[in-house]
């Protein structure tokens, strides 16, 4: 068993402890983390016997992706990122989706109103981005990060409890707000550790140059969670309903309030507020942007609680047009331009899971002739398929590294559109007509599976141009906000939908009466018409370059970012370095640029180039 050490060779004998060695870099690292020798790069190793366990006949490939993520990382933020991805993420999450549909139809809510409050729910997830400002610019108490996650962890304990208590068959449709305001408090908890929790080990990767081991632990605590989730669903929720499913989570709830109030994030105490100040100076149309966003998020929220149609989609387009020539003008110009093309995808891809949710599960009150799924062959087992589905999705995406991501855009988009033809024949009718299949196997295999693979083919490119087109120094906030922005975009498309199925007559609630008569119609128009109609923008918004090449989006870093300050000097440990100009690189001469220089990635005979301006 070996440990990592600065102070050089050493052995225990009989299992018994090593002395202390001195003390690491950061106070949160265990002793054994994987230190430096000032001056080498060379690790010492400490080695120490202790008796054979069953760990030691793991494949050698096990310990190994173990071993690095503890020495990167240590112990207790391990299994705080493991609370998070699987606990909060992965199983919260899963339950809490899955309790929407039943909690809002036990209310009788009809379907128009399940997916405008299934927006008012989701609304934290687009608001991340001033999050993460905030947690930089604005410590809650004496860190960065600890303050936010315990206020958001007290705020998602009173939604799940309140959830949990009150009984949603009392609760009339005119209740509906009030619930889904319970429904958005733990949306707040879920979002807020997954916007932090990532801003800290992206910070603690690129430190100690770690690897994609701990992005794999995440992807895979946060599918085990949801895998989990939907048992737990598939157990409970036809016998006991959805009540149960929240108060599963109530416990992971608590315990992650302990744990972060118990210091398992590591943080270092947050700088003098001159610094702050000076983060926020630094990239004042960043912090605009991230505010604007969460004040549109939060002004289409009320406006679909407490206003008619006609201000929901005057106050929707509003906001969506401020954010995008917002937009342009705080963000790089290729940046902005890919941010307005994944925002369009996440709008033209039109909403309409309230109708189908209630066509798939209603009473033969609402619909005569329809599948009538239980709740927990929709909501677990088709979801365990689609897991399935989303996997392959993401090892199908393999093979197009190669591809440029113009390519990649229609070729994923075909396949979406293709995979809503699923549920045209469901609606239809035509699985049993013309095909003989049932009903469970026509959704089990078609649209379950189909639909999430090309779900997650089309999401993957866009994370991919993402990630290549985030300034350096700035990623963390960045990406924050143009994960808000497709979220924000799947908003709007969600209150474009319900707007759609109003023209078109589409109406549902749980008993009935519905009518489904144009339902066909609606799905042609929001998942094949719609999606086709942004391809050609690829053209105009989307870079020509390939996936896989790197050093197309290779680009000098911008000026200093709040998002990802730099280290105090020495001489003065309560000054950021922007707040000297000579360290400026613009002040040096170095930087052509200058504080305020744009720097964008143009098209040049198919490759990109650096052009300042």
């Amino acid at each position: 068993w070996l440990e990592v050490s600065a102070s050089g060779w050493g052995a225990s004998e009989k299992g018994q402890p090593l002395p202390a060695s001195p003390a690491p870099p950061h106070a949160w690292q265990r002793r054994g983390a994987a230190q430096r020798r000032p001056g080498t790069g060379a690790l010492a190793l400490r080695c120490c016997a202790r008796p054979m366990t069953c760990l030691d006949a793991a494949p050698e490939g096990l310990l190994r992706f173990y071993g690095s993520l503890r020495n990167t990382f240590g112990v207790r933020l391990l299994r705080y990122l493991g609370l998070t991805y699987f606990g909060l993420k992965g199983v919260v999450f899963s339950l809490v989706t899955a309790a929407m549909l039943p909690y809002f139809q036990e209310m009788q809510v009809s379907g128009m109103n399940f997916q405008l409050a299934s927006v008012v729910a989701r609304i934290p997830w687009s608001m991340k981005g001033w999050v993460g400002v905030l947690s930089d610019c604005l410590p809650f108490g004496r860190y960065h990060k600890r303050g936010y996650l315990m206020l958001s962890s007290v705020v998602g304990v009173v939604g799940l409890a309140m959830l949990s208590t009150l009984q949603p068959e009392r609760m009339g449709p005119d209740q509906v707000w009030f619930a889904a305001a319970l429904f958005c408090l733990t949306n707040v908890l879920i979002a807020t550790f997954d916007l932090l929790c990532e801003g800290k080990y992206s910070e603690l990767m690129r430190e100690a140059g770690a690897g994609s081991e701990v992005l794999t632990l995440v992807w895979s605590c946060m599918q085990s969670g949801a895998l989990l989730g939907a048992v737990i669903t598939g157990a409970m929720v036809d016998r006991a309903g959805p009540r149960p499913l929240l108060m599963v989570c109530l416990p992971i709830a608590l315990l992650s309030l302990w744990r972060t109030f118990a210091g398992d994030l590591p943080e270092k105490p947050a700088r003098s507020w001159r610094s702050l100040l000076l983060k926020v100076r630094s990239e004042p149309r960043l912090f605009l942007l991230a505010g604007a966003m969460a004040a549109g998020s939060l002004a289409v929220a009320l406006s679909i609680a407490l206003c008619g149609q006609a201000v929901r989609n005057a106050v929707t387009y509003g906001v969506s047009g401020v954010l995008i020539v917002f937009s342009f003008l705080a963000l790089p110009r290729t940046l902005a331009r890919s941010n307005l093309y994944m925002f369009l995808s996440s709008v033209a891809y039109l909403d309409i899971t309230g109708p189908l949710n209630y066509f798939y599960t209603g009473t033969t009150g609402c619909v005569e002739d329809a599948p009538h799924f239980s709740y927990s062959y929709y909501l677990a087992v088709s979801n365990i398929v689609g897991s399935a589905g989303a996997i392959l999705g993401a090892a199908l995406f393999q093979y197009m590294q190669t591809w440029s991501f113009r390519s990649a855009f229609y070729v994923t988009t075909c396949i979406q559109v293709v995979a809503s033809v699923f549920d045209l024949l469901i609606v239809k009718r035509w699985n049993k007509t013309l095909f003989h299949l049932p009903d469970w196997a026509a959704y089990l295999f078609g649209d379950a599976a189909c639909q999430s693979m090309a779900t997650m083919m089309a999401t993957m490119p866009m994370a991919m141009l993402t990630a290549r087109l985030c300034p350096r120094g700035a990623e963390a906030t960045v990406f924050a906000i143009l994960a808000g922005f497709q979220n924000f975009g799947s908003s709007v498309g969600s209150v474009l939908g319900v707007q759609l199925s109003e023209a078109l007559g589409v109406r549902s609630s749980a008993d009935g009466p519905c009518d489904f008569g144009n339902l066909g119609s609606l799905i042609m128009l929001s998942h094949v018409l719609g999606p086709l109609l942004v391809l050609p923008f690829t053209l105009f918004l989307v870079p020509a370059a390939r996936i896989d090449d790197e050093c197309a989006f290779m680009a000098a870093p911008p000026p200093p970012s709040f998002a990802s300050p730099a280290p105090s000097p020495p001489a003065s440990p309560g000054t950021s370095p922007a707040s000297s100009p000579a360290a400026s690189p613009a002040a040096s001469g170095d930087d052509p640029v200058g504080d305020l220089g744009d720097y964008v990635l143009m098209e040049e005979q198919g490759s990109l180039v650096r052009e300042i301006s």
